[in-house]
């Protein structure tokens, strides 16, 4: 074994035995980790305590940004510009972690596409804001194959999120006609019922202006636009325990972390684990700077400290009555 620092010192076998149940002829360790083996004992970053990112199946694995917060149960809004001559990224304000309504992507979205059609779509905060805040290019196959997936896994369905796509079951099992861009009916309707002046059902998108499918024109006036989280309320990233494996499905696949370790890692840890893995799915622009929020605010509550004096001149205990009376409250001060 080499140490990957700048002074290479050799470790012998018989301690990667200890320590690892594979076979290792050679490997390169940080510093970090040398010292751990040195001393026969598990670095505290080990995958082996549960430090390494889930297998990313390919219908995760080709979603784009616009894509991966579509559907993802929190949509992290966060302003990321790029800075100086050298163009590196930055961010302007804080995190905001809106919970993401999955239905209206899902009732929005077109159905009969073939796999290569996409379709243009703005996400706005709000569907009356003028300005966006991504405009890209969306697959909805990709979508809604990512999207049957994760409604499978463990931390979907234990967010109760029920979205009824056995349509998209039944799409894959029927065979259309080559070239053929029809979707498979669940409920066929005959002619005579169908009427087509009914409009008793409500329109999903009443700005069929906005709705276009196109792989040609890039025109920034058209694409439907989506705003999932519109009437949802923020919640903060420090309570909401879930907040970074919902945002992030492409990273975290759907799975919750577990760490196996006997003292719990910080959420410091945690990042500097992330961004030190071999797996580099994670050292994107956007989770950076949301790790790094995440963490600031993190280090800034456990500072936080509120000391009361609890001594008033009359009598050594406080009472509701005296927290309430102005007059006392200024002695307090006064005297603290």
């Amino acid at each position: 074994m080499r140490n990957s620092g700048s002074k290479s010192k050799n470790v012998s076998l018989n301690q990667i035995a200890i320590i690892f149940s594979v076979d290792l002829d050679e490997a390169d360790f940080c510093k970090t980790c040398s010292d751990h083996i040195r001393k026969r004992n598990v670095p505290n970053l080990a995958a082996n305590y549960g430090f390494r990112y889930p297998e990313q199946p390919s219908c995760l694995s080709e979603l784009n940004d616009l894509e991966e917060r579509l559907v993802a149960l929190r949509i992290s809004f966060m302003q990321i510009r790029e800075l100086g001559r050298d163009r590196q990224y930055g961010i302007k304000g804080s995190v905001t972690n809106v919970p993401n309504d999955l239905h209206k992507s899902v009732d929005c979205l077109p159905r009969n596409v073939n796999d290569s059609a996409t379709i243009y779509v703005k996400l706005k905060k709000r569907l009356f804001f003028k300005s966006h805040f991504m405009y890209q290019s969306v697959n909805p196959n990709r979508f809604y194959n990512a999207t049957f997936y994760l409604m499978n896994k463990p931390l979907y369905q234990s967010q109760n999120v029920n979205i009824d796509l056995e349509w998209l079951e039944k799409f894959r099992t029927e065979s259309f006609p080559e070239g053929s861009n029809a979707f498979a009916d669940l409920n066929p309707i005959s002619s005579e019922e169908n009427d087509e002046h009914d409009y008793d059902d409500p329109f999903v998108n009443p700005a069929p202006a906005e709705t276009v499918i196109n792989k040609l024109n890039t025109n920034i006036d058209a694409g439907l636009a989506l705003a999932p989280g519109e009437d949802q309320m923020p919640l903060s990233v420090l309570f909401d325990d879930l907040a970074e494996e919902l945002s992030y499905p492409r990273i975290y696949c759907g799975d919750m972390r577990r760490f196996t370790r006997k003292k719990p890692p910080t959420y410091s840890e945690i990042v500097k684990s992330e961004l030190r893995r071999y797996d580099r799915r994670g050292d994107t622009p956007q989770k950076i700077w949301y790790s790094h929020q995440k963490n600031l605010h993190k280090l800034l509550l456990s500072s936080i400290q509120t000391c009361l004096r609890n001594k008033i001149p009359t009598d050594s205990s406080l009472t509701a009555q005296q927290v309430q009376d102005q007059q006392c409250l200024h002695q307090l001060f006064y005297k603290n």
